[in-house]
């Protein structure tokens, strides 16, 4: 189990950062009806983001960049969303059809 767990974290260290930003965004309570303002919805990204710092915290430094990188995104989902589908599209839900 253990050998598992440091496999993982070798092949995505950030990983755990991304899941925790996106667990805290997606069961937020003011996302069951996400406001039309950008800056509220930042400021859900911002809240995730405090919330996630000490997981943020455990990443290796040399990942900085990564991290910077996940954080950008998600922000810019938040921000302008369909800009993001445009620009990361979806990915299909399993037993739907297109």
């Amino acid at each position: 189990m253990i050998l598992l767990a440091l496999t993982l974290q070798a092949v995505a260290p950030t990983a755990p950062y991304a899941d925790c930003l996106s667990e805290r965004i997606n069961t937020d309570p003011r996302m069951a009806k996400p406001p039309t303002e950008a800056g509220a919805r930042v400021a859900i990204f911002d809240d995730a983001a405090k919330a996630c710092a000490p997981v943020r915290a455990k990443v290796a430094k040399a990942h900085e960049a990564m991290l910077d990188k996940i954080d950008a995104s998600m922000k810019a989902v938040l921000t302008n969303p369909d800009a993001a589908e445009a620009e990361f599209g979806t990915e299909p839900v399993a037993g739907t059809m297109p």
